[in-house]
């Protein structure tokens, strides 16, 4: 409860705030004035009511909240997402050069941001820093860490928009014949699915039926789907075959793709590997997520519409998978064709 009161003095009554705050009892000297006294009181209310005042919080560091943070990152995000997370704020610790909550300010997390990109990172690796620090100040605030989010007001860099890349025809047909037979169902997997990688290096048999022709994409131990949900891809005739062929060389693994100790596949190899590949057959420009890319805008020119796309690639807004509206076959022809004056 907090309250004002008076006391006297040789020129008049002197006003005070009384209040408490973390079990200590704070008496603040406001002045002689009673109705600037009462507006203090008011002020102090709201504070003392959005917990914006207190000694638990100025004793609390960085390190604090991080900990806390990375504790709660780990637990819900993937291997990759978690390691991207770890990244991004060794960069802001690295910048800072202190553990005191209070000194990370607007001001300040706008020079993180110029200094970010002065460092030479791309305005897209410190947009996805600034979604860190900003998750993680909200992290704060939910846990009763801080008051609120310094972050809250950063602005991003605006990134401009490119057409999607995926391969022709004919660098598919190149990269099929120069793959090796594992490599190369694994490929047409890829172009035939839309997967990400981390989804089809972690494909079990059993999220395989083959009589109905579908494939299930759901979380593992340790290891769980982009959007956390389970989906259903349809096999297509190239797909089956592939999978056929897979299966005549699984030896009782449970996964598509093991290692030698039975595990699935690292992803980071798989990348140089394809990577790889593209320069063996003269393809300059490309890496493995090209190979989704191709499956939705291959959907596309088809004219399977882009919700169809969207529920195939496990896209959480139909807006991500708008970067292959331009590919449709008369898209926008259609739409205004409809219009009857």
């Amino acid at each position: 409860m907090a309250r004002i009161y008076a006391r006297s003095g040789k020129k008049g009554a002197i006003w005070y705030l009384d209040y408490a705050v973390d079990g200590r009892r704070v008496r603040k000297r406001v002045g002689r004035s009673k109705r600037i006294a009462e507006l203090a009181l008011v002020d102090l209310q709201v504070k003392l009511e959005r917990q914006e005042i207190g000694f638990a919080e100025s004793r609390r560091t960085l390190s604090d909240l991080i900990q806390a943070y990375l504790r709660y990152s780990e637990a819900q995000s993937t291997k990759g997402s978690h390691a991207r997370t770890v990244q991004a704020i060794e960069s802001f610790k690295s910048f800072l050069k202190t553990d005191n909550l209070k000194s990370v300010t607007l001001a300040r997390l706008e020079e993180f941001k110029a200094w970010r990109r002065q460092s030479g990172a791309a305005a897209s690796t410190v947009n996805r820093d600034l979604t860190v620090i900003k998750a993680l100040f909200n992290k704060g605030v939910q846990l009763g860490l801080i008051s609120k989010n310094p972050a809250a007001r950063v602005s991003k860099f605006k990134q401009p928009k490119r057409q999607v890349e995926f391969f022709t025809a004919v660098q598919v047909e190149r990269i099929l014949e120069a793959a090796d037979s594992r490599f190369r169902n694994m490929v047409v997997l890829f172009l035939n699915t839309g997967l990400r990688r981390d989804e089809l290096l972690h494909l079990a048999w059993d999220d395989v039926d083959l009589e109905r022709k579908i494939l299930a994409v759901q979380a593992k131990d340790g290891w769980q789907p982009k959007d956390y949900e389970v989906r259903h891809i349809p096999l297509n005739d190239k797909a089956l075959t592939a999978l056929r062929e897979l299966g005549k060389g699984r030896n009782g693994n449970d996964w598509l793709f093991p290692n030698r100790k039975g595990e699935p596949l690292a992803g980071l190899p798989i990348t140089h590997k394809f990577k790889a590949l593209l320069r063996q057959v003269g393809i300059e420009k490309g890496h493995l997520h090209m190979l989704r890319h191709t499956f939705a805008s291959r959907l596309a020119m088809r004219g399977v519409d882009l919700y169809t796309v969207s529920k195939l690639l496990g896209h959480a807004s139909i807006k991500t998978t708008e970067i292959y509206a331009h590919l449709a076959p008369d898209y926008l022809k259609s739409a205004v064709d409809k219009l009857d004056f």
